[in-house]
C-alpha cells in the first residue's frame, strides 16, 4: 500500500513540473511573438536600430611571409650563421658556398672599374675646362661688340653742345639708353641725371672730376662742355651701336669667336668619341668593368643565402662542410613582424565580404574575452574545393602587432562587412516581391493592407532594410511559419 501511494505522490510531482514548464514556455511564446502589449501574434511595430552584415568563419594564424631559401649553385658549404629560430634582417648573411677564387676576381675587377672611371674623370675635365674657356672667350668678345665706339645722340637737332663721351665696358641685354640732365635742387652748380628705358635710375649726380655712372652696367658719362651747356637735353645711347664705323670689325670678331669655340669643343669632344657609334671610349672601358663587376657578384651571390624580409629561421638543414645541391632547400624562415590570418569562406558568404572589412577575431588559446582587430586584405580569385565544397581563401591582416600572437594558433573571426545605425529593419520574410516591386503588409486600424517598400542590404541575421515605405510605430503583419 505504502508503495502505491508513494507511486501516486511521485505521479503528482511530475504533473506539477510538467505544469510549471508548460506556463514557462507560454509565457516565452507570448514575449517572443506578441513584441509589446499592444501587438499580437504574428506582428511586429516598426523601430529605428543597427543594421549590421556580418560573417563568422573559422581560421589559422600564419605568418605573412614564408619561403625555403636554398643555394643556385651546388658546392661545400663554409659558413652557416643562423640557428632555427635565430632572427634576421632583411639582407642578412645566412650561409654560404667556398667563394675565395671569386672573391679575389672581384677585388681586381673593382681595381679595374676605378681606374676606368679616373681616366675617364680625367677626360671629361678636359673637356670641361675647353668649354669653359671658349664660352669665356665668346663672352668677352661679345661685350666688346656691345661696348664698341657707344656715342651719345641728342633728342633734339638744335642741341649744339658737344656730345656726352661714353665709356666703359657694357655687361647687360642689347637695347638702348635715355638720359636727362637737369640742374639739382641744392645749388646752381650743381647736376644730375635721371636714366630711363634699359635702366630707370633716378637722379644720379654728374661727378665733377670723373665720368659719372651711365645706369648699372659698366658704362660711364663724361661731359665736355660746361655743364651749364647741357641743362634739360635728352640724349639716347644705342646699344650696339651700328652707325659705328668700326661696328662690322666688331661684329666679325664677335662671331670668329663662336666658330672659334665651336670647334674647339668638338676637337675636345672627338677625343672620347670611339669610331662611330657615338660611344665614349673611356665610357665603353667603364661600362665593360662595372659589368665584369656585376658578373662575378652574381656569381657569388649564387653561392650566398641572404634573407629576403626581416623574420625568423624556422628550418636549417645546410651544415659546414657538407655539399650542398642547388635548388635543393637549405633554410626555410617566416616574417615575424607580420601575422595573418588565413581563412577559407564558403561561397554563399562570399558576397558579404570585400577587402578592406574589418574583423573581430579571438585565439582558442586566449579565449573569447580576449579580442584582436584585423582587416581583410586579400580574397582568392579562384575556388578551393574542401570536403567537397567550393570554398575562397581570404587572409586579413592584424591591424597592430602583439607578441602574445603566434603563428600556428586557431582563430576564430567575426569580419563586419556593413554597419548602420537608426535605420529601419524587419525580417526578410516580411517582404514580398509582385510585378518587379517590394511590399509588406501593414496593420492600420484592424485592417491588413499592402503597401509598397524600397529596400536595401539584406544583413547577416536574416533582416532586411527598409529604405522607404515604413516609418517608426508602423505595424508589420508577419507571414506564418511553415
Amino acid at each position: 500500500m505504502k508503495t502505491f501511494w508513494g507511486r501516486i505522490k511521485k505521479l503528482k510531482k511530475k504533473q506539477i513540473v510538467w505544469g510549471i514548464v508548460i506556463v514557462v514556455v507560454a509565457f516565452i511564446g507570448f514575449k517572443i511573438f506578441g513584441g509589446n502589449a499592444n501587438d499580437t501574434t504574428g506582428t511586429l511595430t516598426v523601430q529605428r536600430g543597427d543594421f549590421v552584415k556580418e560573417v563568422s568563419v573559422s581560421g589559422k594564424v600564419v605568418a605573412a611571409e614564408s619561403v625555403d631559401l636554398s643555394f643556385a649553385e651546388s658546392g661545400r658549404v663554409t659558413n652557416v650563421n643562423v640557428d632555427v629560430g635565430t632572427q634576421v634582417v632583411q639582407g642578412q648573411t645566412l650561409a654560404s658556398l667556398v667563394t675565395g677564387t671569386l672573391l679575389s676576381q672581384l677585388q681586381s675587377a673593382r681595381a679595374t672599374l676605378a681606374e676606368r672611371e679616373a681616366e675617364s674623370a680625367s677626360s671629361e675635365t678636359s673637356l670641361e675646362k675647353v668649354q669653359r674657356e671658349q664660352d669665356t672667350l665668346v663672352e668677352n668678345a661679345y661685350q666688346k661688340l656691345l661696348s664698341n665706339d657707344l656715342a651719345a645722340v641728342p633728342s633734339s637737332n638744335s642741341n649744339t653742345a658737344t656730345p656726352p663721351v661714353i665709356s666703359g665696358l657694357y655687361k647687360g641685354a642689347e637695347g638702348r639708353y635715355k638720359f636727362i640732365v637737369k640742374k639739382t635742387n641744392s645749388g646752381l652748380s650743381g647736376r644730375e641725371i635721371r636714366v630711363f628705358e634699359l635702366e630707370n635710375v633716378n637722379d644720379v649726380k654728374v661727378l665733377q672730376n670723373e665720368a659719372t655712372p651711365l645706369g648699372t652696367r659698366g658704362l660711364f658719362v663724361s661731359f665736355p662742355d660746361n655743364l651749364t651747356e647741357y641743362d634739360e637735353t635728352t640724349w639716347y645711347v644705342t646699344i650696339p651701336n651700328t652707325r659705328s664705323a668700326t661696328y662690322v670689325t666688331a661684329y666679325q670678331n664677335y662671331q670668329e669667336a663662336i666658330r672659334t669655340r665651336d670647334r674647339a669643343v668638338e676637337t675636345a669632344r672627338a677625343r672620347l668619341t670611339a669610331g662611330s657609334s657615338g660611344i665614349s671610349a673611356a665610357q665603353a672601358g667603364i661600362e665593360s668593368a662595372r659589368a665584369e663587376v656585376t658578373r662575378i657578384q652574381a656569381e657569388i651571390a649564387e653561392r650566398t643565402i641572404s634573407a629576403p624580409f626581416t623574420g625568423v629561421v624556422t628550418k636549417v638543414d645546410a651544415k659546414v662542410g657538407e655539399v650542398s645541391t642547388a635548388n635543393t632547400p637549405a633554410i626555410s624562415m617566416i616574417s615575424a613582424d607580420k601575422l595573418q590570418i588565413e581563412s577559407f569562406i564558403p561561397e554563399i558568404n562570399l558576397p558579404f565580404i570585400k577587402i578592406g572589412d574589418v574583423a573581430v577575431v579571438t585565439l582558442d588559446a586566449y579565449g573569447d574575452e580576449i579580442p584582436f582587430e584585423a582587416r581583410v586584405v586579400f580574397i582568392d580569385p579562384a575556388e578551393t574545393i574542401r570536403d567537397g565544397v567550393s570554398t575562397y581563401r581570404a587572409k586579413l591582416e592584424f591591424t597592430t602587432q602583439d607578441e602574445r600572437i603566434r603563428s600556428g594558433m586557431t582563430a576564430n573571426v567575426i569580419i563586419t562587412s556593413e554597419k548602420k545605425s537608426n535605420v529601419i529593419v524587419v525580417p526578410q520574410k516580411a517582404v514580398t516581391s509582385k510585378n518587379g516591386k517590394k511590399y509588406v503588409i501593414v496593420r492600420v486600424a484592424e485592417q491588413n493592407t499592402e503597401r509598397e517598400v524600397t529596400t536595401g542590404s539584406v544583413s547577416s541575421y536574416g533582416e532586411i532594410e527598409i529604405t522607404s515605405g515604413l516609418n517608426p510605430g508602423d505595424v508589420v503583419v508577419l507571414p506564418a511559419s511553415k
